[in-house]
């Protein structure tokens, strides 16, 4: 299967050396969470793909600039759904089920931070899933600028 890793920094990118490749990824990402980074990928299709996907939390894309306003209120409307779905989830969530290696438990994680999803990268954190991002270091109101998108395989 495959998933994407978007670059987003809080500077435009200026120069090459500003922009990700794949060797960034070589030493922990690949061979833990992918068999493989490529930068084959058709970079406008993925990020209108990215920018259709947050439009339901009323984010705002610049194409010119090619930069993504997260607004106030992101976070919480982000993780709304599955912060509910967790509570219903682990209410009947049985003993049994938590104490082995069921489905049910990678689901649990993955309703936390989902491991297979959008990866972001910045050269001040490196790579986090989408989730992390969010998290930890979003900031609602600040623009991110769209540098290198990338294809993984896991």
């Amino acid at each position: 299967m495959h998933g994407t890793i978007f670059q987003l920094e809080e500077k435009p990118l200026r120069f090459e050396e500003d922009f990700a490749c794949e060797e960034d990824f070589y030493e922990g990402f690949v061979g833990i969470i992918a068999d493989y980074v490529s930068e084959d990928v058709d970079r406008e299709e993925e990020i209108n793909y990215f920018v259709t996907y947050l439009g339901k939390y009323g984010i705002t894309y610049n194409s010119e600039e090619q930069s993504i306003i997260f607004p106030k209120g992101f976070k919480e409307e982000y993780f709304s759904a599955r912060f509910f779905n967790l509570k219903k989830f682990v209410e009947e969530l049985i003993i049994e089920e938590f104490s082995t290696d069921s489905t049910k438990v990678w689901i649990l994680k993955n309703l936390i931070n989902e491991k297979y999803g959008i990866y972001i990268y910045s050269r001040q954190s490196s790579w986090i899933t989408f989730d992390e991002f969010v998290r930890y270091n979003l900031k609602e109101g600040q623009e991110y600028y769209i540098g290198t998108v990338l294809d993984y395989h896991f």
